[in-house]
């Protein structure tokens, strides 16, 4: 699906360290969209260290400052694992007016309540309900994991669902 234009205000900016990584949760209110949602929330990751993810981050990170208006580090890469420093500067953008691209992005999770506790399989491609066991399939060709039916005390299939930010650029004034 392509990316939908949507224009919003960025309004916030929280530092997120975890043990996964650390980063920037980025928040936009939307002002004019043809979407189902008036919030976008959105991560860069950071690092700590310079990986494709963090280089993505350090992107988007750099993208609203430019879109603010707002000068960058002179050497952007140094921004990883920099998580306060970037949330400085990214607390300078707030309040600005922005055009997002945004992409829709989904995930599905399988969970089941067995005998022995709650398990939780993420990333799933499909279900199928044999007769004995439920066979769940996983993306990206990951093993698949089984349920034994009668082991299997409820179960459930969610969608996750939220918008990813791929561009940023300045909204224009209208008028």
């Amino acid at each position: 699906m392509p990316p939908r234009l949507v224009r919003a205000v960025f309004d916030r900016v929280e530092p997120v360290y975890g043990e996964d990584g650390v980063g920037v949760e980025l928040g936009f209110l939307t002002t004019a969209a043809r979407i189902e949602t008036n919030r976008i929330d959105d991560f860069a990751d950071l690092g700590p260290e310079l990986t494709v993810p963090a280089v993505a981050g350090i992107g988007k990170v750099l993208r609203i400052l430019r879109a603010a208006r707002i000068a960058a580090p002179r050497d952007p890469h140094a921004l990883a694992g920099r998580v306060d420093e970037a949330s400085a500067l990214l607390t300078r953008a707030l309040g600005s007016r922005l055009q997002l691209e945004v992409r829709p992005r989904s995930r599905v999770n399988f969970t089941a309540w067995t005998e022995s506790g709650v398990e939780t399989v993420s990333d799933v491609a499909d279900v199928e309900e044999g007769d004995t066991e439920y066979l769940v399939t996983r993306r990206g060709g990951r093993f698949p994991v089984r349920f034994a039916r009668d082991a299997v005390v409820r179960r459930v299939t969610e969608t996750e669902r939220w918008f990813e930010v791929v561009g940023v650029e300045r909204a224009e004034s209208a008028g």
